[in-house]
């Protein structure tokens, strides 16, 4: 299975992301780790793919429809979306916490052309030019398309920590 190559080289310097390297960066294939709060309490983490809305400022998940994750959000909005860049050794990485909504679904995509076209673009950016065909075996079956609406942001890089962690206070 081919993927898509990754253009990222991160910023050379250490601390938050301006607006355009946020941007940049939200732009590339990472595996993004969602974290929901199963209806025990207890935190769960999932890979996922994920399409980022710079103009809405909000970010896509599409979901099976039977997974925990999808049940969790149903039970309880609250969600952590965090990307990393494993690969460089600044490890760019961006933490968002916000609200997510089930916006669509369960739907099969092939029966959606904004959700199939969505599944279509997300499957090329994360495998390259094979990815339709990947996404064409399981058009059929019923997915979520989940909102995330940030209510905070973080980003950091470089290969240094930021002041507040090592600076003595008086």
């Amino acid at each position: 299975m081919l993927t898509a190559p990754m253009h990222y080289q991160p910023p050379q310097k250490t601390g938050k992301l301006t607006a355009a390297e946020l941007d940049e960066f939200l732009r590339q294939p990472w595996n993004a780790r969602l974290a929901t709060v199963s209806p025990e309490g207890r935190p769960y983490v999932a890979p996922v793919w994920y399409a980022y809305d710079a103009a809405q400022g909000i970010f896509y998940v599409v979901g099976r429809e039977k997974s925990a994750y999808v049940a969790h959000i149903r039970h309880n909005p609250a969600v952590a979306l965090q990307m990393a860049d494993d690969v460089h050794l600044e490890h760019t990485r961006v933490l968002i916490e916000g609200q997510a909504e089930i916006s669509k679904g369960p739907v099969a995509p092939e029966s959606d052309p904004w959700l199939r076209d969505l599944v279509n673009e997300m499957a090329s950016r994360y495998m390259g030019p094979d990815g339709p065909s990947y996404a064409a075996k399981t058009l059929d079956r019923p997915r979520v398309l989940i909102t995330i609406r940030p209510e905070r942001m973080q980003s950091w890089t470089g290969g240094e920590w930021a002041a507040h962690y090592w600076r003595f206070q008086k």
